[in-house]
């Protein structure tokens, strides 16, 4: 018994005295996952935007179908001012988040409230889609 003992504690300091495993400096990175929503770079919160704008990010991998989720822009009344897809950079069957690209063409009179509405596509039986709202302003041409 007293020997077992004797091999646990050298096994325990030894491996209390093991430096940690460094990684290359040139080594790839994996990126941390976003969670489950996506992610919008441009346009900001607030933004005032004019026609056409450009919608950027990073979205969850199971937020495309197709190679798509929609995005719309709404006005205060919820009626839809413009929707198109948001479309990945890469293969949306590759793994992991995927940066994408929208773009979205509109009209307005005056400068508009609106809300840009981000949705994941095909969320699965009895699940509602998951969503990200920014508010902006859509300046008049």
């Amino acid at each position: 018994m007293l020997r077992k003992l004797c091999a646990l504690a050298l096994i325990a300091a030894l491996a209390a005295c093991t430096p940690p495993t460094a990684t290359a400096p040139d080594a790839p990175v994996e990126a941390a996952s976003i969670g489950n929503l996506a992610i919008v770079d441009a346009p900001a919160p607030g933004a005032r935007i004019t026609s056409p704008v450009t919608i950027t990010g990073t979205a969850p991998g199971n937020w495309y179908f197709e190679n798509q989720f929609p995005v719309r822009l709404l006005d205060a009344q919820g009626a839809v001012i413009a929707e198109g897809p948001a479309t990945p950079r890469v293969n949306w069957t590759d793994p992991g988040d995927k940066q994408f690209d929208a773009t979205l063409a509109f009209s307005v009179a005056t400068d508009t409230p609106a809300t840009l509405v981000l949705e994941e596509d095909m969320p699965g039986e009895g699940n509602e889609p998951r969503q990200v709202r920014i508010d902006v302003v859509l300046a008049a041409e």
